[in-house]
């Protein structure tokens, strides 16, 4: 038996998910540890820091370059710790899924069991990825409509401590940050 290559897939794509334990360090933690125990030979990490699994693939830098290695031979499984780390769109996971299959790439979340010899288990995944997409359109429906009233009342709404170029922060009179022209 050879030892299988495999090619580590970790996404973060918010503050949020690193704060609740999806950050890329302990994804590569968990997974390099996964590997160690089975005995496969790690390929590469493939990192996509700040994007979101609802992106095409051929958007995400190190997805791509990971479905580059698959289609060149040098990958034999695809781990990744999640469902949705991989995919939060149903669309795009059954176009890469065709490219796996191709090239006889496997792929395992290591917190959740999935079966893909199984009609059962194809049809579970493609359920748990509409409900991840669902649960992605939600919440940039919700952060759309934050947004939205933000502008609409002037209110700041970029995260982190700089404004856009052009821009200041300022308090209102009620203590509201607002965005300002930068005279």
């Amino acid at each position: 038996m050879s030892i299988l290559r495999a090619g580590l897939y970790e996404r973060v794509s918010t503050e949020e998910q690193a704060m609740k334990g999806f950050s890329i360090d302990a994804q590569i933690d968990n997974l390099t540890e996964y590997c160690k125990k089975r005995g496969y030979k790690i390929v590469d990490h493939y990192t996509d820091e700040g994007i979101s699994g609802a992106k095409p693939p051929l958007k995400r830098p190190a997805l791509k370059r990971l479905i580059d290695d698959v289609k060149a031979g040098k990958i034999d499984i695809i781990i990744f710790t999640k469902l949705d780390r991989w995919f939060r769109s149903v669309q795009e996971y059954f176009k890469v899924q065709e490219i796996l299959e191709k090239h006889r790439v496997e792929w395992k979340a290591i917190h959740e069991d999935y079966d893909t010899t199984t009609a059962n288990g194809r049809m579970a995944i493609t359920i748990f990825l509409a409900i991840a997409q669902n649960e992605r359109e939600k919440t940039s429906e919700r952060i759309k409509v934050v947004f939205d009233h933000k502008l609409k009342n002037k209110e700041a709404c970029f995260g982190g401590p700089n404004a856009p170029f052009g821009y200041m922060k300022q308090n209102d009179s009620d203590g509201n940050v607002r965005l300002v022209k930068n005279p």
